[in-house]
């Protein structure tokens, strides 16, 4: 099976030109080359990020040992972000982890692993508060939200006297993943951590600021504000404030997304206390509330015993009080209760990313009815009541792009560059399957090369046969004497017909030749005319069969001229 196919390939080869070969073979070698390039391409292995967000220091330990165990990496993110093979990714990881890389730039209580017999009180108090302030910065550092901690502290040294001692302070800086921010609560929940992790320390003397250097921590709330509130009408009115503000920002964020609403409420609570006593008295009810009844009687008799001057008398006295309906009502306020309310959104509006090859933002504001939406969610979320004179703004504007920007040039960072070897890789293979297309598509379109492929590669299906054109003239015309075309069997295929009844007429070991393929080739289209042009071509029949009949007369006349 494999000889005849070299044999045909061989002939195909011998009957095509120079230029033709030398096509082909360029061809078929760009071809293979892009298929080589293509399969090198294809098993290089695919790089992971081993370790991100490096020091220097760490960064280069890392690529040392990288390179002592010979594994390929690649450096990203400006040296900070290194890449290794997928496949190796969790084993280097393991071993470099048993070697304690990459070595945090804390340090904990572990710096009292090694023990050193002389050191100092003054450095053993350094090295303690060096472990404290590493693990606060370890723990503080397990928030989801949190990407790097540094924890600063301040302990001052003991007075003598207690109105002469300075308490304890404390600094952490955070620095936030890209895209989060962090609640108010957890903020508190860092200054408590600190403050109780710290021997006579507040959360008040803790400060939280971010990688901006915003300071994201509260006040130390002092026991009379400004205001004239206690400290407890002053923690009520915060919480107050965060509770309607953690409310409405819950509800904007779960619909419009994190980071693009923020929301400020101020809640003004009324601290009076009123105790009200109120008695009502109904005259009209009164009701018998005591009554007394005195009878007297009394009989005197003379001491000289004279009948008519005996005497006797009684009295009677009957006395009722009267109880009048009274109704009394004791009313305590004790205060605390929203006086009027005032909340401030800023609502950003819609980004999109661009695409291209240069990516970038593109702002668009939100509709007037989609804001009306809003600003009534809002309303509703906060109970806004206009008899107190609540004040409700939503307002629509842009915000800073600043950080979305830099998120974008992150996420671009973050896909891996082509380098100049991949780049060049991929431009060959596009040149050399472009040169490959051309090539085929100028080689197939020569007809010549198209009927040597057709030799080489067998008959072409066997269709149905064509009907032969009737012999005489009498069956090319009608009663009427006008011309009719021969019926056709089948549907007209004339050049594959005519050249598989060629081939059907040659033996098996003979082979159509360049001038019998181009006399078919003209018979072809001399049919195809025919079909398309029927009167003409009866036209021309009727002239052939004319001049075949005015053959034997010239043939005569001319015999009768060589007698005489």
């Amino acid at each position: 099976m494999a000889e005849p196919i070299t044999k045909q390939l061989t002939a195909f080869a011998n009957k095509l030109t120079r230029t033709q070969q030398l096509t082909i073979a360029g061809v078929v070698v760009a071809a293979i080359a892009g298929i080589v390039l293509m399969l090198n391409t294809a098993s290089q292995p695919s790089m992971s990020v081993l370790f991100s967000e490096l020091d220097q220091k760490d960064a280069g330990v890392i690529v040392d040992k990288l390179k002592e165990r010979k594994i390929p990496y690649e450096l990203q993110s400006n040296g900070s972000a290194i890449m290794v093979p997928a496949n190796v990714l969790h084993e280097t990881r393991l071993q470099l982890a048993a070697e304690g890389l990459p070595q945090s730039s804390t340090v904990g209580y572990e710096i009292f692993d090694k023990t050193n017999l002389g050191m100092s009180d003054f450095v053993q108090k350094l090295n303690y508060r060096r472990a404290l302030e590493g693990e606060l910065a370890r723990t503080i550092g397990s928030i989801e939200e949190v990407q790097k901690v540094r924890v600063h502290i301040v302990v001052p040294e003991k007075a003598l006297f207690d109105k002469d001692q300075n308490k304890a302070t404390a600094s952490v800086v955070l620095q936030l993943k890209s895209g989060r921010s962090i609640s108010r609560l957890n903020t508190e929940g860092i200054q408590n951590l600190v403050a109780s992790s710290i021997e006579g320390m507040d959360a008040g003397s803790v400060t939280v600021v971010d990688q901006k250097g915003q300071i994201i921590s509260e006040p130390p709330r002092d026991k009379n504000s400004i205001a004239g509130l206690s400290s407890t009408q002053y923690e009520l009115q915060q919480k107050v404030d965060q509770y309607l503000t953690a409310k409405v920002q819950s509800l904007l964020d779960g619909v419009l997304g994190a980071g693009n609403a923020v929301v400020r409420a101020n809640a003004e609570l009324d601290f009076t206390q009123i105790e009200k006593t109120t008695e009502d008295y109904d005259p009209d009810k009164q009701v018998v509330r005591s009554e007394q009844k005195i009878d007297e009687q009394s009989k005197s008799v003379d001491s000289l015993n004279i009948p008519s001057v005996n005497s006797a008398s009684s009295r009677g006295n009957t006395v009722t009080n009267y109880e009048i309906s009274k109704t009394v009502e004791k009313i305590v306020n004790r205060g605390g209760g929203i006086k009027r309310l005032s909340v401030a959104t800023l609502i950003n509006g819609k980004t999109k990313i661009t695409e291209g090859d240069k990516p970038a933002l593109e702002y668009k504001p939100r509709a007037d009815e989609e804001m009306q939406k809003i600003t009534q969610v809002v309303k509703n979320a906060v109970g806004y009541d206009p008899t107190r004179n609540d004040q409700v703004s939503v307002v629509n504007v842009q915000f800073d792009p600043s950080q979305q920007e830099e998120d974008l040039k992150q996420q671009r960072g973050l896909k891996l560059p082509l380098t100049p070897n991949e780049i060049a890789e991929k431009v060959l293979i596009l040149i050399a399957m472009l040169l490959a297309v051309w090539m085929i598509r100028k080689l197939i379109s020569s007809p010549q090369v198209r009927r040597r492929i057709e030799q080489v590669l067998g008959p072409p299906p066997v269709f149905e046969p064509l009907s032969v054109l009737q012999a005489n003239a009498e069956q090319l015309l009608l009663e009427d004497g006008s011309e009719r075309l021969p019926e056709l069997s089948a549907p007209l295929t004339s050049r594959e017909i005519m050249m598989q009844r060629a081939k059907a007429r040659l033996s098996q070991t003979q082979e159509l030749t360049e001038d019998m393929v181009m006399k078919i080739e003209m018979q072809a289209r001399v049919m195809e005319h025919m079909v398309e042009h029927p009167e003409e071509a009866v036209r021309l029949i009727k002239l052939i069969l004319r001049q075949d009949e005015d053959e034997p007369r010239k043939k005569a006349v001319a015999a009768q001229g060589k007698q005489l």
